[in-house]
Protein backbone atom coordinates (compact mmCIF):
# COMPACT_ATOMS: atom_id res chain seq x y z
CA UNK A 1 0.00 0.00 0.00
CA UNK A 2 2.94 2.37 0.60
CA UNK A 3 4.96 1.26 -2.41
CA UNK A 4 7.77 -0.05 -0.22
CA UNK A 5 10.00 -2.69 -1.80
CA UNK A 6 12.03 -5.07 0.33
CA UNK A 7 15.61 -4.86 -0.94
CA UNK A 8 17.46 -6.97 1.63
CA UNK A 9 16.84 -10.10 3.66
CA UNK A 10 19.22 -9.87 6.62
CA UNK A 11 20.58 -12.84 8.56
CA UNK A 12 19.45 -15.16 5.78
CA UNK A 13 21.19 -18.16 7.35
CA UNK A 14 18.93 -20.48 5.36
CA UNK A 15 18.76 -18.30 2.26
CA UNK A 16 19.73 -21.23 0.05
CA UNK A 17 16.24 -22.64 0.66
CA UNK A 18 14.61 -19.61 -1.00
CA UNK A 19 17.45 -18.52 -3.31
CA UNK A 20 15.30 -18.77 -6.43
CA UNK A 21 12.61 -16.59 -4.84
CA UNK A 22 15.20 -14.01 -3.76
CA UNK A 23 16.54 -13.90 -7.33
CA UNK A 24 13.06 -13.63 -8.84
CA UNK A 25 12.06 -10.78 -6.53
CA UNK A 26 15.41 -8.95 -6.79
CA UNK A 27 16.01 -9.14 -3.05
CA UNK A 28 19.57 -9.14 -1.75
CA UNK A 29 20.49 -11.66 0.95
CA UNK A 30 22.87 -10.42 3.66
CA UNK A 31 24.49 -13.54 5.06
CA UNK A 32 27.23 -14.60 7.49
CA UNK A 33 29.87 -16.83 5.94
CA UNK A 34 29.69 -19.49 8.62
CA UNK A 35 27.94 -18.13 11.68
CA UNK A 36 24.93 -20.37 12.15
CA UNK A 37 23.67 -23.24 14.31
CA UNK A 38 23.82 -21.10 17.44
CA UNK A 39 20.05 -20.81 17.77
CA UNK A 40 16.98 -22.68 16.60
CA UNK A 41 16.35 -20.63 13.45
CA UNK A 42 19.91 -21.19 12.32
CA UNK A 43 20.17 -24.95 12.66
CA UNK A 44 19.84 -25.58 8.92
CA UNK A 45 22.55 -23.09 7.99
CA UNK A 46 25.38 -24.41 5.82
CA UNK A 47 28.81 -23.12 4.78
CA UNK A 48 27.69 -23.17 1.15
CA UNK A 49 24.77 -20.78 1.77
CA UNK A 50 26.36 -17.69 0.17
CA UNK A 51 27.61 -19.50 -2.95
CA UNK A 52 24.27 -21.28 -3.43
CA UNK A 53 22.34 -18.01 -3.20
CA UNK A 54 24.84 -16.45 -5.61
CA UNK A 55 24.54 -19.41 -8.01
CA UNK A 56 20.76 -18.94 -8.09
CA UNK A 57 21.33 -15.43 -9.44
CA UNK A 58 20.34 -13.58 -6.30
CA UNK A 59 22.14 -10.50 -5.02
CA UNK A 60 24.38 -11.83 -2.26
CA UNK A 61 26.07 -9.86 0.52
CA UNK A 62 28.62 -11.03 3.07
CA UNK A 63 27.81 -9.35 6.36
CA UNK A 64 28.37 -9.51 10.07
CA UNK A 65 27.17 -7.59 13.06
CA UNK A 66 30.14 -8.69 15.16
CA UNK A 67 32.51 -5.83 15.99
CA UNK A 68 35.64 -7.81 15.20
CA UNK A 69 34.35 -9.79 12.24
CA UNK A 70 33.31 -6.66 10.32
CA UNK A 71 36.97 -5.65 10.20
CA UNK A 72 37.75 -8.76 8.18
CA UNK A 73 34.80 -9.18 5.83
CA UNK A 74 37.26 -9.96 3.05
CA UNK A 75 38.20 -13.12 4.96
CA UNK A 76 34.53 -13.95 5.52
CA UNK A 77 33.97 -13.70 1.77
CA UNK A 78 37.01 -15.93 1.25
CA UNK A 79 35.50 -18.63 3.46
CA UNK A 80 32.26 -18.57 1.47
CA UNK A 81 34.15 -18.54 -1.81
CA UNK A 82 36.18 -21.58 -0.74
CA UNK A 83 33.04 -23.44 0.39
CA UNK A 84 31.40 -22.79 -2.98
CA UNK A 85 34.42 -23.90 -4.95
CA UNK A 86 34.71 -27.05 -2.83
CA UNK A 87 31.10 -27.77 -3.78
CA UNK A 88 31.92 -27.31 -7.47
CA UNK A 89 30.34 -23.89 -7.93
CA UNK A 90 32.42 -21.74 -10.27
CA UNK A 91 32.77 -18.29 -8.74
CA UNK A 92 35.49 -15.87 -9.78
CA UNK A 93 37.26 -13.65 -7.28
CA UNK A 94 35.68 -10.69 -9.08
CA UNK A 95 32.18 -12.11 -8.59
CA UNK A 96 32.90 -12.77 -4.91
CA UNK A 97 34.11 -9.18 -4.49
CA UNK A 98 30.61 -7.96 -5.45
CA UNK A 99 29.43 -9.58 -2.19
CA UNK A 100 31.38 -6.80 -0.44
CA UNK A 101 30.97 -3.90 -2.85
CA UNK A 102 28.28 -3.44 -5.50
CA UNK A 103 25.71 -5.77 -3.93
CA UNK A 104 25.55 -3.91 -0.59
CA UNK A 105 25.23 -0.66 -2.57
CA UNK A 106 22.37 -2.21 -4.55
CA UNK A 107 20.57 -3.26 -1.37
CA UNK A 108 20.90 0.26 0.01
CA UNK A 109 19.62 1.80 -3.22
CA UNK A 110 22.85 3.73 -3.83
CA UNK A 111 24.43 1.61 -6.59
CA UNK A 112 24.25 4.54 -9.03
CA UNK A 113 26.54 6.50 -6.70
CA UNK A 114 28.90 3.94 -5.16
CA UNK A 115 29.76 0.25 -4.94
CA UNK A 116 32.27 -0.03 -7.78
CA UNK A 117 35.38 1.70 -9.07
CA UNK A 118 33.64 3.46 -11.94
CA UNK A 119 34.27 7.01 -13.19
CA UNK A 120 31.77 9.39 -11.63
CA UNK A 121 31.03 7.20 -8.60
CA UNK A 122 32.14 7.82 -5.03
CA UNK A 123 34.59 5.22 -3.80
CA UNK A 124 37.03 4.51 -1.05
CA UNK A 125 39.87 2.21 -2.07
CA UNK A 126 42.24 -0.23 -0.40
CA UNK A 127 45.59 -1.33 -1.80
CA UNK A 128 46.31 -4.81 -0.43
CA UNK A 129 49.74 -6.44 -0.17
CA UNK A 130 48.37 -9.64 -1.71
CA UNK A 131 45.14 -11.40 -2.60
CA UNK A 132 42.42 -9.81 -0.43
CA UNK A 133 40.88 -13.26 0.00
CA UNK A 134 43.98 -14.53 1.83
CA UNK A 135 44.18 -14.51 5.63
CA UNK A 136 47.81 -13.39 5.27
CA UNK A 137 47.01 -10.25 3.26
CA UNK A 138 46.98 -6.86 4.95
CA UNK A 139 46.01 -3.42 3.69
CA UNK A 140 48.96 -1.29 2.61
CA UNK A 141 47.12 1.94 1.85
CA UNK A 142 43.57 3.22 2.22
CA UNK A 143 42.08 6.22 0.43
CA UNK A 144 38.86 7.76 1.71
CA UNK A 145 37.18 10.46 -0.38
CA UNK A 146 40.35 10.59 -2.48
CA UNK A 147 42.66 11.31 0.47
CA UNK A 148 45.31 8.86 1.66
CA UNK A 149 44.17 8.07 5.20
CA UNK A 150 46.22 4.96 6.01
CA UNK A 151 49.69 3.92 4.95
CA UNK A 152 51.21 0.86 6.61
CA UNK A 153 54.71 2.20 5.88
CA UNK A 154 54.09 5.67 7.35
CA UNK A 155 53.52 5.84 11.14
CA UNK A 156 51.86 9.25 10.72
CA UNK A 157 49.19 7.60 8.59
CA UNK A 158 48.56 4.67 10.93
CA UNK A 159 45.94 6.11 13.24
CA UNK A 160 45.57 4.97 16.81
CA UNK A 161 42.19 3.35 17.20
CA UNK A 162 40.04 3.00 20.28
CA UNK A 163 38.07 0.28 18.50
CA UNK A 164 39.28 -2.23 21.07
CA UNK A 165 39.53 -0.27 24.30
CA UNK A 166 42.40 -1.38 26.49
CA UNK A 167 44.42 -2.73 23.58
CA UNK A 168 47.87 -1.28 22.90
CA UNK A 169 47.67 1.47 20.31
CA UNK A 170 50.26 3.79 18.78
CA UNK A 171 49.11 2.87 15.30
CA UNK A 172 49.95 -0.80 15.48
CA UNK A 173 48.33 -2.92 12.80
CA UNK A 174 46.37 -5.80 14.26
Amino acid sequence: EFGYKVTAFHHAVEGYKVADLLAKEGICAAIWADWWGFKMEGYDGINENIPLVHQAGACTIVHSDDANQIQRLNQEAAKALKAGRRMGIEISDEQAWTWLSSNPAKALGIADDTGSLTPGKMADAVLWNGNPFSAYTRPEKVWIDGALMFDAMDPKRRPVSDFELGQPGEGDVK
